[in-house]
C-alpha cells in the first residue's frame, strides 16, 4: 500500500502512511476482514485504491506460485481477481476516478442511471467496478452485472448503508459470494448497533481498526517536558511564555486538568500582565467564534504580541481540530485519551508541544508513554526559569465557583421579590384563586408547627417516670403492675352458644371437676398440668393487690380448661 501512496503522490502524507499501516497489518498480515473508523471521508479514497492494488498484486501472486493445480480451479481464482466498491457519497467516487486512472486500473466508475446503461458490457469484463450502493440491484438484474465474481468487496459508507431497509440489504447479500469466500472492508465515521449487525452479516468476523489523525501526527509534533516541581511551575511557564512571544508565538494554548486550576492561571497570568482568555463550552458560540478569530490573527502576524487561551480537560471538544501550533501542558493528563484530545487542536506539521511534569502528574506520562509507545524528551529547567519573576506572589487570590443552579434560583427569588414579570402571572383569577388556599394551608400548616415547637422548648413535657431512679426493684415492679394492669387483666370472656352456656351455668364454678367423668382416659395425662395451672392462677390471685384479688373475672388457664371440658362433654352425648 505504501508503493501506491507514493506512485499517486502521497509519499509525504505521514498521516497516510501510519492509516495504511494500520490497515495493511489486519487485512492482509492477520488475513481479516476490516471494520475501518475514520473521522472523515477525506483519507478513504487513497486508502480503498492501495487496498484493491494490494489485494490483487498478492492474489495473482498466490494464484501463481499454485500453477500446478487443475485449469478449472485456476480459472475459477482467476474469475475472482476483482474488486467491487459500494460508495455513499459521490466525492469519494470522484477521487477514485482520478486515482484509479493514475495507477492504470482496468476499471469502470458508475455514477449514474445513464452512466449504468451505456456501461451494460464493461460490467463483466471490467477487473474493478465502483458504484453506488444505490445502482447495485439495478446493475445485477437488468444490467448484467456478475456480482459472484468479485472476490473483493468493499462498502464506503457502513454508517450510512446500514440504514437501509433489512431487506434491501438481504437481497444485496444474496447476490454476493458468502463471506467465507470472499474479502471485505468496511468504512464507517460512526459505529453504532445497526452498522456492527451489518457489518457481522456482510464480512466474515470483522476486526475494527480505528484511524484516529491525532495519533498519527504525534510522531510529527515536536515534544520535550521539563521535570520540576510544582511551586516552580508557574514560574516556568512564565519564562516559557516570554521566550516563545520574543520568538513570534506570542499564541499559546495552556492546558490544564482542573477548572479550579484554569481559574488560577487566569488571574496569575492576568497580574503578570499577559492578555489570556478562558474557553469554556458554556459561553456563546459567536464568543468563542471571536476568541478563534482573535487567537488566529495574532498567531499569523507572528510579531511580539502575547495571547493565551486557558483550556480545562472538560472543555477541550469545543476547540476546532488543527487549531494551534504550540501548546503547554501545565497539567501532564492522568488519562491518555485526554491527551489524545489536545494532541487532536494541534497542527501536524511545525507544531511544538512543550510539558510541566511535577510529582502530582507525572503517573500520567508513564501512562501516555505505555499507551503509544512514546518516549518524550525530558529536559531540566535552567535557572533563569525557576528564578522568573512572579509579580503575583503572595497576593492572595480570591477563587469564587459560583454554582449555575444556585445563581438560577437566586435570580428566581430576585423575580419573585420583584411581582411576576408581563406574562409571567396566571392564566385566569379562577388559578389564581385555587392557588390562594394551598398557599393559605401550608402557611397555616408550617405556623402550627412552629408554635407546637416553641412550646415544647418553653415548658418541656414532665417525665412521669422521673421518680423511678429513687425506687427500689419491688417498687419499681409494683409500680409497673398497677401503671399497666388494664394489659395483664384478662379480656372479656367470648360469648358462648347457648347449649354451652346452659352446661357452664349448671355446674358451679367451686364444684369440684371429675375428670374420670368428663375425660377420655387417653387424656389423662393433662389432669395434672390442669391442677398444677389451677395451683398456679390461686398462688397468682394471693400475691396480686386487694382490688385485683376482689375481680369477678376468672383466670385465664381456669376458664380454658372449662371451655375445653365443656366441648369435651358436649362431644361424648
Amino acid at each position: 500500500m505504501e508503493r501506491f501512496l507514493g506512485r499517486s503522490g502521497y509519499a509525504e502524507d505521514r498521516i497516510l502512511e501510519f492509516f495504511a499501516r494500520l490497515i495493511g497489518d489486519q487485512f492482509f498480515v492477520q488475513k481479516k476482514d476490516i471494520l475501518v473508523k475514520d473521522e472523515g471521508i477525506n483519507y478513504r479514497s487513497p486508502l480503498i485504491a492501495a487496498l484493491i492494488e494490494s489485494y490483487i498484486e498478492d492474489l495473482n501472486a498466490s494464484v501463481t506460485s499454485k500453477m500446478s493445480g487443475s485449469e478449472e480451479g485456476t480459472g475459477e481464482k482467476q474469475a475472482r481477481i476483482r474488486a467491487l466498491v459500494l460508495t455513499e457519497h459521490e466525492e469519494v467516487l470522484a477521487n477514485l476516478r482520478k486515482l484509479f486512472a493514475i495507477a492504470h486500473f482496468d476499471s469502470l466508475i458508475v455514477s449514474s442511471d445513464e452512466a449504468l446503461k451505456e456501461a451494460n458490457k464493461a460490467l463483466s469484463e471490467r477487473a474493478i467496478v465502483a458504484m453506488p450502493a444505490s445502482l447495485f440491484l439495478a446493475a445485477t438484474q437488468g444490467f448484467g452485472l456478475k456480482a459472484r465474481e468479485f472476490g473483493f468487496v468493499v462498502i464506503e459508507g457502513a454508517d450510512l448503508f446500514g440504514d437501509m431497509p433489512s431487506e434491501v440489504q438481504r437481497r444485496i447479500w444474496g447476490y454476493l459470494l458468502p463471506p467465507w469466500q470472499r474479502r471485505a472492508v468496511l468504512f464507517a465515521e460512526h459505529i453504532g448497533i445497526r452498522t456492527k449487525n451489518m457489518a457481522l452479516d456482510f464480512a466474515n468476523d470483522p476486526e475494527t481498526v480505528i484511524l484516529n489523525k491525532a495519533q498519527a501526527s504525534l510522531s510529527q509534533i515536536n515534544t520535550y517536558m521539563y521535570r520540576l516541581n510544582s511551586q516552580q511551575k508557574f514560574k516556568a511557564l512564565l519564562a516559557l511564555i516570554q521566550e516563545n512571544s520574543q520568538e513570534g508565538r506570542g499564541a499559546i494554548i495552556v492546558l490544564c486538568n482542573l477548572r479550579q486550576t484554569l481559574k488560577e492561571l487566569e488571574l496569575r497570568l492576568e497580574l503578570n500582565h499577559i492578555k489570556v482568555k478562558h474557553i469554556s463550552a458554556a459561553d456563546p458560540n459567536a464568543e468563542r467564534k471571536a476568541l478563534f478569530m482573535e487567537f488566529t490573527k495574532i498567531e499569523k502576524e507572528a510579531d511580539k504580541s502575547q495571547f493565551v487561551l486557558v483550556v480545562s480537560n472538560d472543555n477541550l471538544r469545543v476547540l476546532p481540530s488543527e487549531f494551534a501550533s504550540l501548546a503547554i501542558h501545565y497539567d501532564i493528563p492522568l488519562d491518555p485519551d485526554i491527551y489524545l484530545e489536545r494532541v487532536r487542536i494541534m497542527r501536524p506539521k511545525a507544531s511544538t508541544i512543550i510539558g510541566l511534569v511535577c510529582e502530582r502528574y507525572e503517573v500520567g506520562l508513564s501512562a501516555i508513554n505505555s499507551r503509544f509507545g512514546l518516549q518524550f524528551e525530558l529536559r531540566e529547567p535552567t535557572q533563569s526559569m525557576l528564578e522568573y519573576r512572579d509579580e503575583s506572589e503572595g497576593i492572595p487570590l480570591r477563587l469564587e465557583f459560583e454554582n449555575r443552579s444556585s445563581r438560577q434560583k437566586a435570580e428566581r427569588s430576585a423575580k419573585q421579590s420583584k411581582g411576576p414579570m408581563k406574562g409571567e402571572g396566571p392564566k385566569s383569577p379562577q388559578k389564581a384563586q385555587h392557588k390562594k388556599p394551598i398557599e393559605d394551608f401550608h402557611q397555616s400548616k408550617r405556623a402550627s408547627q412552629s408554635k407546637q415547637k416553641n412550646l415544647a422548648q418553653e415548658s418541656p413535657r414532665e417525665d412521669q417516670g422521673s421518680e423511678l431512679y429513687s425506687m427500689s426493684t419491688d417498687e419499681r415492679l409494683a409500680y409497673f403492675r398497677k401503671k399497666h394492669r388494664s394489659i395483664l387483666d384478662s379480656p372479656t370472656e367470648p360469648k358462648l352458644s347457648p347449649k354451652k352456656e346452659e352446661k357452664t351455668r349448671s355446674k358451679p364454678a367451686s364444684a369440684p371437676l371429675s375428670f374420670e367423668k368428663t375425660m377420655p382416659a387417653e387424656k389423662a395425662n393433662r389432669r395434672q398440668t390442669a391442677s398444677v395451672a389451677d395451683s398456679v392462677e390461686a398462688n397468682k390471685g394471693d400475691e396480686n393487690e386487694a382490688g385485683s384479688a376482689k375481680s369477678d373475672s376468672p383466670g385465664i388457664v381456669k376458664r380454658f380448661i372449662e371451655r375445653f371440658f365443656s366441648e369435651a362433654d358436649e362431644r361424648k352425648d
